[in-house]
């Protein structure tokens, strides 16, 4: 900073001196001609022109002068420099934020993921007053598709049992699949229930345990004694892991899929489309027929 001040002062300078000294020869002109006067008064008196006898002799003058000259120009090269300054920073800062206010800071999560659940877009599964059969054709349809264009591609899929299976039941049948989530419900009637899989036996004890305890809740606090009975029947069913389970969402590659949809017990598999993301899709198996 101090290198660039002495730049521009020894830029700046010789300029802003000439215009005063320009100024300043003027206003000397204009003091020296009442000197000139006095010089020629005395001249005409036969006196030497002596100190005392009127304003400073002119040559005194010129050397307060340029010294005063040389101050003043500094101090304005000075007042420049800080001008500009000035006005750079002002203008950084006006670039950085225009409105003068402070961006709000990253969400919370990883990856500075937006805050709370994913709102699913896409649906996969049977649509509202579909027949199961027409809905088994068009996912199969749709799966031997995406398995003729690409058979390695790994897909999500929705899929559907014929029954509805034990815990052990339903291990074996996804033995080589990676499993996602599974769907169960106490037959005929139990309310739908959805659980996220990671580690599949422990997991699936969790899920059934919770619900469990959920009903048992149901059964104290109901009013009704029919309704209190079928929650206890439910936290029975559940804690004996019952054949609850009727749906599970895997991840495979299509042709993998092809050979699950031909294993014993399973009624379809519905693929969702490639390269999807599973939060933004909200998966429905279809419930096996009443008893």
């Amino acid at each position: 900073m101090i290198r660039l001040l002495d730049r521009v002062d020894d830029a700046a300078l010789p300029p802003v001196g000439r215009v005063l000294e320009s100024v300043a020869g003027r206003l000397a002109g204009a003091r020296d001609r009442p000197r000139a006067r006095l010089r020629r008064a005395w001249a005409a008196r036969g006196g030497p022109y002596v100190d005392g006898d009127g304003p400073p002799p002119p040559g005194r003058a010129s050397v307060i002068t340029g010294r005063a000259l040389e101050a003043i120009g500094r101090l304005l090269v000075l007042g420049l420099v800080v001008l500009i300054v000035v006005g750079a920073v002002t203008t950084m800062l006006r670039g950085a934020d225009p409105s003068g206010s402070h961006a709000p800071g990253p969400g919370p999560g990883p990856g500075n993921a937006p805050a709370g659940p994913v709102e699913p877009t896409v649906t996969v599964g049977p649509a509202v007053g579909e027949s199961p059969a027409t809905y088994a054709a068009e996912a199969a349809a749709k799966l031997d598709g995406l398995t003729r264009a690409a058979p390695d591609a790994d897909l999500y899929a929705v899929v559907s049992l014929a029954g509805y299976r034990t815990p052990d039941e339903m291990l074996q049948i996804f033995t080589a699949y990676r499993t996602l989530e599974v769907f169960f419900g106490v037959p005929p009637d139990g309310a739908v229930m959805a659980a996220t899989v990671r580690d599949p036996v422990a997991d699936l004890t969790a899920a059934f345990d919770s619900e469990a305890d959920a009903a048992d809740t149901r059964a104290h606090s109901a009013t009704d004694p029919a309704e209190a009975e079928h929650a206890r029947q439910e936290a029975t069913a559940l804690r004996a892991r019952c054949g609850c389970l009727f749906g599970a969402v895997v991840r495979a590659p299509a042709a993998r899929l092809v050979d699950l949809g031909h294993i014993e017990g399973v009624r379809v598999v519905d693929p969702a489309p490639p390269g999807i993301s599973p939060e933004t899709v909200r998966f429905l198996p279809l419930q096996p027929d009443p008893r």
